[in-house]
C-alpha cells in the first residue's frame, strides 16, 4: 500500500509506526528519527521516510492520512492539490468539523473520509538533544467513514491484517459520532485550556457548571441540521473522569504556545449557530475567552 501521513506530531507518529511495513512518507516540517514509548514504558525506535511540505511528492498516492492540526490545514489542502489523484483515498483525522468544507474541492466526496479516534497519544520531544519522541496514552479505536472508494478496500485489507481496532461506518451514524465527539470536544478542551487543570479535575471546578449550557446548546444547533444527539451531558462526564489525567489537546496547545483548535469545534459550533438562527451564547463565550488565550 503506497501511503502518505500529511503530519508529523503525535498522531502521525503514531499511526506511520503502525503501517511502518508500507514505508509510509511523512511530510511536515521537521522531523527525525523518534522514540515511541508504550504505556508500560517500552521503547521503541523509528527511523521515518520524510520530507518538508514544498518537497515533490508525485506518488500516486492510495491512501493519505491527514494528522495535522486545523492550524495546519492549509498546507495539507495544498499538499493534496499538488499530489493527490482521483485514486487517492483520504483519511482526515481532525479534532472539530468542517473537513468536508475544507477539503472538498480538491477532493471529490467519495475520496473522502472523516475519522475520529480514542487513540491517545502526546508528544514529549527533548528540543535540547534533538530527541523526538511520542508517548502513548490509550490504543483505542478508530471510526471512519464508508465512502465506497475503491482504496477504502484496500485500506480496510491492510488495517485487518494488522489488528487494528478500525471500524467503517455509514455517513449518518458516523455525523452522529462525529457530533458527540464534537460535543465533548466543545466542553473539555476549551474547560481545561481556560483552567489549566487535566480532565478530571473539571468536575470539581465551578467553571464546569457552564458544561450544561455547552451540550444543551450544541444539541440544539445539531438537532437543527437533523442530527440527533442527546444526553451529552452524562457522556461527556463519563469521559472526563475515564480521561482524568489527560491533558486536552487545547491545553497542551496552549502550554506550548501553538495555535488552538478552537475555530473548528467551539467556532463551527458558533458559525452552524448563526446560520440557524439558534442562540448560543455561552460557546460565544467561550470562543471570545480562549481567542484571548
Amino acid at each position: 500500500m503506497k501511503i502518505a501521513i500529511l503530519g508529523t506530531g503525535s498522531l502521525a507518529r503514531l499511526y506511520g509506526t503502525l503501517f511502518e511495513a508500507d514505508h509510509p512518507l511523512m511530510v511536515g516540517r521537521q522531523l527525525g528519527r523518534y522514540q515511541l514509548i508504550e504505556r508500560d514504558n517500552t521503547v521503541s525506535w523509528h527511523v521515518p521516510r520524510f520530507q518538508r511540505w514544498e518537497d515533490p511528492a508525485p506518488g500516486p498516492w492510495q491512501v493519505v492520512l491527514v494528522a495535522v492540526k486545523w492550524p495546519g490545514m492549509p498546507l495539507a489542502r495544498q499538499w493534496l492539490e499538488r499530489w493527490a489523484q482521483a485514486g487517492t483515498y483520504v483519511v482526515p483525522f481532525l479534532n472539530g468539523m468542517g473537513q468536508e468544507q475544507a477539503l472538498i474541492p480538491p477532493l471529490t466526496k467519495s475520496q473522502l473520509s472523516p475519522a475520529i479516534t480514542t487513540d491517545a497519544a502526546f508528544r514529549s520531544d527533548d528540543s535540547d538533544h534533538d530527541i523526538w519522541r511520542v508517548s502513548i496514552k490509550d490504543h483505542g479505536t478508530v471510526h471512519l467513514t464508508e465512502t465506497g472508494h475503491a482504496n477504502e478496500i484496500t485500506l480496510k485489507q491492510q488495517a485487518a491484517s494488522l489488528n487494528l481496532a478500525w471500524q467503517w461506518h455509514p455517513v449518518d451514524y458516523m455525523l452522529r459520532l462525529r457530533w458527540t465527539k464534537l460535543i465533548a470536544n466543545s466542553v473539555i478542551n476549551p474547560l481545561s485550556a481556560l483552567s489549566g487543570q487535566p480532565n478530571g479535575a473539571l468536575l470539581q471546578l465551578p467553571l464546569w457548571r457552564l458544561a450544561e449550557p455547552l451540550c444543551s446548546e450544541a444539541e440544539s444547533v445539531a438537532q437543527s441540521l437533523g442530527i440527533s444527539v442527546t444526553g451529552t451531558l452524562k457522556w461527556v462526564a463519563d469521559l472526563a473522569i475515564s480521561t482524568a489525567t489527560n491533558r486536552s489537546s487545547m491545553l497542551q496547545d496552549v502550554l506550548s504556545h501553538q495555535p488552538s483548535e478552537i475555530e473548528s469545534i467551539t467556532g463551527y459550533i458558533v458559525r452552524q449557530a448563526h446560520e440557524a438562527g439558534i442562540a448560543v451564547p455561552t460557546h460565544q463565550a467561550i470562543l471570545h475567552l480562549v481567542r484571548l488565550l
